[in-house]
This record gives C-alpha cells, sequence and structure tokens, in this order.
C-alpha cells in the first residue's frame, strides 16, 4: 500500500501537537499542585497563652499557612518576634507573607534568620516563628529558666542539696549518704533523702535570687548568682553558683553550684 506523503505528514503533525497538548497539561497539573502547596510555619509558642496561640494558628491557616504549635526552648540568640528558615525556601516571599499575617496579629517581625539558630534548623518549604509578646522580659525568663535545677553544696557544714523547681518552689535536702544496713551480709542501701527546708524562689533582679519560707513563715534569704566557666577533670563546664548575701542561719552560709558542659 503506498500512502501520500502529505497524509503521513499531516498524521506526524497531529501526533506531534497531542503530545504537546499533553506535556502542557501535565504541567499545568504540576504548576496548581504546587500552587496547592501550602508554606509550614513552626510556631514557638514557649511564651504565648493558649488563647494567643490559638488567635495567631487561626490567622495564620486563615492566610493559607500549614501550622505546627510546639513549646521548645528559643535558641540563646533569638530574644525579639524572628522567623527562621532555609536558605532553600522556594518561595522567599513567603517571608513577607508571614511577616504581613504577624503584623495583623500585632507582632512586629524584628528579625529574620536563614538557615538555622543555634541547633534550630528547618526543611526547605518551612518558616520558624518565634513570637514574644510585648509585656514580657525575654532576657529575664531566660536567666530564670537558667537557674532552674539541682544544686549541690559547697563550704557548708553539712552535705545538702538544693532543688530549684520550675513552679517557683524549692526544698533543700540533705544529701543521700550510703550505710551498712547489714554488716554480715555486706548490704548496702541509700538513705532516703529528707526535706530540711521548702518554700519559693524568685529572681528579684538577675543576677540576685530570693528564697523565703511558707507562707506562715514570711523569712527571706538573699543569694547573688555567679556564672564561671571553669576546667575540671578536662572539661570545659559551665557553672553556676549560689552564693548568700547574708549569714543567713538555715543555710548555714552554704554556697550552691551546679554544672553544665560546654
Amino acid at each position: 500500500m503506498v500512502y501520500h506523503w502529505s497524509f503521513i505528514k499531516r498524521k506526524n503533525d497531529v501526533s506531534h501537537k497531542e503530545n504537546e497538548i499533553k506535556w502542557l497539561l501535565g504541567l499545568a497539573i504540576l504548576i496548581s499542585l504546587q500552587g496547592c502547596s501550602h508554606t509550614q510555619v513552626h510556631l514557638y509558642a514557649k511564651y504565648l497563652s493558649e488563647s494567643e496561640v490559638n488567635r495567631i494558628s487561626k490567622q495564620l491557616k486563615k492566610d493559607d499557612f500549614d501550622v505546627d504549635v510546639n513549646q521548645l526552648t528559643f535558641p540563646n540568640s533569638i530574644s525579639r518576634n524572628s522567623l527562621v528558615y532555609s536558605l532553600m525556601l522556594p518561595e522567599q516571599s513567603e517571608l513577607s507573607r508571614l511577616t504581613q499575617s504577624a503584623a495583623k496579629l500585632g507582632y512586629s517581625v524584628e528579625s529574620e534568620v536563614p538557615l538555622f539558630s543555634n541547633n534550630h534548623s528547618f526543611t526547605h518549604d518551612s518558616i520558624g516563628l518565634f513570637l514574644i509578646p510585648d509585656d514580657l522580659d525575654i532576657s529575664a525568663s531566660i536567666s530564670r529558666e537558667k537557674l532552674i535545677g539541682r544544686y549541690y553544696s559547697k563550704a557548708c557544714d553539712a552535705d545538702t542539696q538544693l532543688l530549684l523547681n520550675s513552679d517557683n518552689t524549692y526544698i533543700l535536702v540533705n544529701s543521700p549518704q550510703e550505710a551498712i544496713s547489714n554488716a554480715k551480709q555486706g548490704e548496702v542501701q541509700l538513705n532516703r533523702q529528707q526535706t530540711l527546708i521548702s518554700g519559693f524562689w524568685k529572681v528579684t533582679q538577675y543576677p540576685y535570687v530570693q528564697l523565703s519560707g511558707p507562707k506562715n513563715h514570711p523569712w527571706v534569704a538573699p543569694f547573688e548568682v555567679e556564672v564561671y566557666d571553669e576546667i575540671e577533670f578536662g572539661v570545659s563546664v559551665e557553672n553556676t553558683y549560689l552564693k548568700p548575701l547574708s549569714d543567713y542561719k538555715r543555710f548555714d552560709s552554704c554556697q550552691f553550684y551546679k554544672g553544665a558542659v560546654g
């Protein structure tokens, strides 16, 4: 059978156009799918009330952002309203759009930090949003958080431990002592820690800390915070000391300290 050349050419042209239309249709679908995806916003809500988190989340979702709320600690380098993002963020304009959304809520974004801030990193399609209420002193709050923990006595008549809790309560306990409970069997057990004093603590104005008794015994004992970078067993350690500002009998002029490996 013999085909006329013009017929074959027209058939090839139709096939080529069909393939081109399919390619354009596929591209249009891909673009539409990309257009439907929303940028992920990680809202750091450690310093926000529940009602404020709900208000912010509602507005961000209204502005076509996906919202993930967490209570993680802020990086040390962030002390104001900030955005943290990856340099691979597909649309840098999303930063401006998120800044505008924050402004609607009454938050002025003062800093945009690329790629990462300390150990907080983000994927190419997400942004970290760090918001701080106007009435919160973030520096004081961070300083207070660093004080929470278990301290060990130093320059004391007896070994004790001081526990500063996150709810602003504290307890002073005796250090655990190993004692032979049965000499014949050689059994060793730890004595239970006994609470010696308990009460409340607060940062009056950093670096000054005040410990007080229970509400029915309104005595106070002031301490000053001192932080030193020291070498212990060849390792750099950041030691935090609580040093008494008065010779208060309940604490026997004790210093207390806790360390964190640098």
